[in-house]
């Protein structure tokens, strides 16, 4: 009985929004994690060539500009700049670089896969436009009978919300509130949010204590969750995640945290 409920889901799948975190998309020191990357284009490949209709959501481009930009100022600095107190980068100039990289390193992946892809930079203000919202779907449905894989980024380089983790608006707050708020916009059958680690514990997951929550239920777990530190390099984590992934499963939309 489970087995023929889970085909009847299956079928009833058409449209997914993926989201990938920063800490997926690059390594521990910070430079791009290719084969990872290079395996999550061919499995969006293989989905697109079974008629599915996948949109990503990726986050990483703030990550890789500041390695970039740490690079440059290296190199164009002087022994006696090297020993002067380190200047913090500015986020925004981080994002407009980082985001050219990553959409390059899309674009040459699913090429290669002969796939083409799109990039979708939004804000969180954009959304509280009616006219706006109905030309989003419309081009995203465009895109997707063509078969291209369009790619959501939030536009930090120009964003003006001051706050990481809520946003007084309630329109989203990061990338994983971005999916959510996409899934239900574009009216997807199922939200992935892929992470680091294999989904979500009840603690730590470097806590050997910790166990694997198969379905969470907000009533029941809310309580018994114990969360770690925020993502590696991202802003919200697993934390941001759950808030997530709770706010598109009340509109009705299955979710999935996994690696």
């Amino acid at each position: 009985m489970a087995e023929d409920s889970s085909r009847a889901f299956v079928r009833d799948v058409k449209r997914i929004v993926i989201k990938v975190g920063t800490a997926v998309v690059t390594r521990n020191d910070g430079r791009i994690a290719l084969g990872r990357l290079g395996a999550l284009c061919e499995q969006i490949k293989e989905l697109n060539s079974q008629g599915y209709e996948i949109i990503l959501v990726s986050s990483g481009a703030v990550g890789l500009g500041r390695q970039r930009l740490r690079y440059r100022r290296l190199v164009n600095s002087s022994f006696a700049d090297l020993q002067k107190p380190q200047v913090e980068l500015d986020g925004k100039a981080c994002a407009a670089v980082g985001q050219n990289s990553l959409m390059a390193l899309y674009d040459t992946l699913f090429n290669e896969l002969d796939i083409s892809s799109a990039q979708l930079l939004v804000t969180d203000s954009d959304f509280r436009d009616r006219d706006f919202r109905k030309q989003l779907s419309e081009t995203v449905k465009s895109l997707l009978s063509l078969k291209v894989i369009p790619i959501f980024n939030e536009n930090d380089a120009v964003s003006t919300r001051k706050a990481p983790y809520e946003d007084s608006s309630g329109i989203f707050w990061d990338n994983d509130s971005l999916a959510a708020l996409l899934a239900l916009e574009l009216k997807a059958d199922l939200l992935v949010l892929l992470s680091d680690v294999e989904g979500l514990y009840s603690g730590p997951p470097s806590d050997p204590k910790s166990k694997l929550i198969h379905t969470y239920v907000k009533e029941k777990h809310q309580g018994e969750i114990t969360f770690g530190d925020k993502s590696r390099m991202g802003r919200g984590g697993m934390t941001a995640k759950v808030k997530a992934a709770v706010n598109a499963a009340y509109a009705g939309i299955p979710v999935v945290i996994t690696r």
